[in-house]
């Protein structure tokens, strides 16, 4: 019983554990890849982290930035990916503008148009009172109309503080 005590300790101890460093990178193209050797990795890519398996845990550890501490990551464009020179791309970006800015007309006209409907909607009709479930409901109906157009004019103007 010794004996194979003895000899599955000192297998134990022959045994070496695998240490290896797996690359992650994005090459020139935009394609993702992994490699076990720093030195295939193709020219013109970026390595993206690395997998250490070593040291009697695997533990990972990502590429040091010197960006103050931003850990943001921007993906290359791919070569085949069409171009839009800066004229054309200013253009398009009025155009957008034109068109949320006349949006937001839109907007604050129905939001009048509904606020002027949820003020006549607040004098009951005639044969109501202010507790019946028909006038609670058409209230609440206006009411939430004037809210989703609010809710549309925040979103547009959000859209317009972003436009370029």
């Amino acid at each position: 019983m010794l004996r194979i005590l003895s000899l599955l300790f000192l297998l134990m101890l022959l045994a070496n554990p695998a240490w290896a460093k797996i690359y992650m990178y994005v090459d020139a193209e935009g394609r993702k890849g992994a490699t076990d050797r720093r030195e295939a990795i193709p020219p013109g890519a970026k390595v993206t982290s690395v997998v250490d398996m070593g040291g009697g845990a695997d533990s990972f550890s990502a590429p040091k930035k010197s960006g103050g501490g931003k850990t943001s990551v921007r993906t290359p464009t791919p070569a085949h990916f069409p171009r839009i020179d800066s004229g054309t791309q200013q253009k398009r970006d009025d155009v957008r503008r034109t068109i949320l800015e006349e949006e937001m007309q839109s907007e604050r006209k129905n939001l009048e148009q509904a606020r002027r409907n949820l003020a006549g909607a607040e004098r009951p009709l005639a044969g109501e009172n202010a507790a019946s479930p028909a006038y609670l409901a058409r209230l609440k109906q206006w009411r939430d109309t004037v809210q989703n157009h609010e809710r549309n004019l925040a979103a547009i103007q959000k859209e317009l503080n972003t436009a370029r």
